[in-house]
């Protein structure tokens, strides 16, 4: 301002000393007209110059009473990242961009999470580290690594990351900061356009497994279309209830422990079978393997998981069930015991009927888990090497075995038998087992000396 109104000053003091000359000097008339009319523009445009003036110097004071509308600017930087990234003013948020929601499953949530402590989306333990980065931050540093902090997402469960935080505007009037952050979990050495080679969402909707996710209650939040097909429930329809109400009452009980001790992050697998109940009330048995989402022991989590199909199992278990006791049935009220067995001179049985306790005394179970207790010690001392070399004889002829001997039944009595079968050979003429039945001879009279005697010279 000084400067104009002294240079307004000189130039009237010029004035006046050439209008005094066009009166004291003689001169041509033309040169003293162009001296005033150049005097009267240099006038003019200091008066220009000084009634601008004050506009010009007063745009900086309006320039900065629009900095404290500081958001405008700030929102867009935010909302142009690709990156989770929210605006803070100290702690309290200022503006979450889409991704931040997306990654938090908080789609559609910025009206509920603007203009709240940005504390509440911090896990209680990192709030001490969070303070520090703010404070770094209002002083102008940034740490080189970033900090590991985790979030709450709107499920209930925490999302480790790696963030950061910086300050917007080197401003004291301005204390916007800029809050990024990466899933830990998302780190990947592949290349960038490792995405863009595959459709995940195709490939998880043609599964037949059940695919599917689980909140930190239990809660369903993800189920892919073999859902439908199984139970014949709309997905949409199933969405924020219980997974346990879908499953056979007498399955809850275990499933809900399996379920809580995961959502609690007190383990962090788990593989159950249960039955699924189908909108008709069908009982379709799966096998659920499950996992937390979280690395973190101790810690609330979300689940995901899938169920495999196991219904033809199942059916063909209950059928090999059923024709196994169907068949022990049979056996059990034939006078004798059917056995199965090794090659050996043991008698190792693999099977035996319950025949062998009338015959034997002994229980079929004693004869196959016992290792101290083989049918070879049941037979007779004295008849033990003549039966092992008649078998081994017959066997090696290709011919069934017909052979007659003595037992010591458990109560110690001696008791004769009549003992038919053969060998179970593979395609490559491998013997690999013994079947037979043997019988008790309830006429005693037979000399068993003289039977072995026939009977291995008529093998001969």
């Amino acid at each position: 301002m000084a400067v104009f109104i002294f240079s307004t000053l000189i130039i009237s003091v010029i004035f006046l000393l050439i209008l005094g000359s066009w009166y004291s000097i003689q001169g041509p008339f033309l040169l003293h007209v162009v001296m005033l009319v150049a005097t009267a523009v240099a006038i003019f445009s200091a008066a220009v110059l000084t009634l601008i003036q004050p506009l010009y110097f007063s745009r900086p004071g309006r320039s900065r009473k629009a900095h404290p509308q500081e958001g405008a600017w700030g929102r867009e930087f935010s909302s142009a990242l690709s990156t989770p990234a929210a605006v803070l003013d100290g702690y309290m948020v200022k503006f979450v961009n889409t991704p931040f929601l997306q990654t938090l499953g908080m789609a559609g949530m910025s009206d509920q999470i603007v203009g709240m402590p940005f504390t509440n989306l911090i896990h209680p333990a990192d709030h001490l580290d969070l303070a520090e980065l703010i404070a770094e931050a209002n002083m102008g540093k940034t740490k080189i690594d970033p900090t590991k902090i985790r979030l709450l997402c709107a499920d209930g469960s925490t999302l480790p990351c790696n963030a950061s935080l910086t300050r917007m505007q080197e401003d004291d009037q301005n204390n916007l900061l800029l809050f990024q952050f990466t899933p830990i979990s998302t780190i990947s050495p592949l290349s960038n356009d490792f995405e863009t080679q595959f459709n995940y969402h195709s490939i998880i909707d043609r599964l037949e497994e059940i695919v599917f996710q689980l909140d930190a209650e239990g809660k369903i939040i993800f189920l892919n279309p073999s859902w439908e097909n199984m139970l014949e429930y709309r997905v949409k329809d199933c969405l924020n209830k219980p997974v346990i109400d879908f499953f056979h009452p007498e399955d809850k009980p275990m499933l809900d422990a399996r379920l809580n001790s995961l959502t609690q992050g007190k383990r962090t697998h788990c593989t159950i079978e249960a039955r699924l109940i189908s909108v008709r009330g069908d009982s379709n048995w799966i096998i659920m393997r499950a996992k937390t989402t979280s690395t973190a022991t101790g810690e609330r989590t979300s689940v995901i998981g899938t169920m495999t199909d196991i219904q033809r199992t199942k059916d063909a278990e209950a059928s090999q069930f059923a024709n196994r006791r169907a068949l022990n049935s049979l056996l059990s009220n034939i006078s004798g015991m059917v056995y199965r067995g090794r090659n050996d001179r043991s008698w190792t049985f693999e099977f035996v009927s319950d025949g062998c306790i009338d015959v034997t005394g002994y229980d079929p179970l004693d004869l196959i888990n016992d290792p101290n207790l083989t049918y070879n010690l049941i037979i007779h001392p004295d008849d033990r090497a003549a039966v092992w070399e008649s078998v081994k004889l017959q066997i090696s002829n290709g011919e069934e075995f017909k052979l007659i001997y003595r037992i010591v039944t458990r109560k110690g009595e001696t008791k004769l038998v009549q003992e038919h079968g053969r060998g179970i050979f593979s395609s490559t003429g491998e013997l690999l087992a013994l079947e037979g039945f043997i019988t008790e001879i309830p006429d005693q009279r037979y000399n068993v000396t003289s039977l072995y005697k026939h009977q291995i010279n008529t093998d001969i």
